[in-house]
């Protein structure tokens, strides 16, 4: 991944991140599920990148959008 698109993945990371901090998002994999969709309507391979930041649940919302999109 180049840098400019490394850079909005980061970015994109610690918007998510303060997210889930301030609002006390109970439902991690449903939460995650929601923004990956959002973020593969603009970038797939950020999108990718963004939920491989999250744990086991990011992990497989990576996983699910590489089958979904024939990765």
């Amino acid at each position: 991944m180049d840098k400019e698109r490394q850079g909005k993945a980061n970015s994109i990371t610690m918007d998510l991140e303060n997210l889930l901090s301030e609002h006390s998002i109970i439902d991690k994999k449903s939460f995650l599920s929601d923004i990956s969709s959002i973020i593969c309507e603009l970038d797939t391979d950020i999108a990718i990148e963004v939920m491989n930041n999250f744990g086991e649940e990011g992990k497989y919302q990576s996983h699910c959008i590489k089958v979904n999109y024939g990765y």
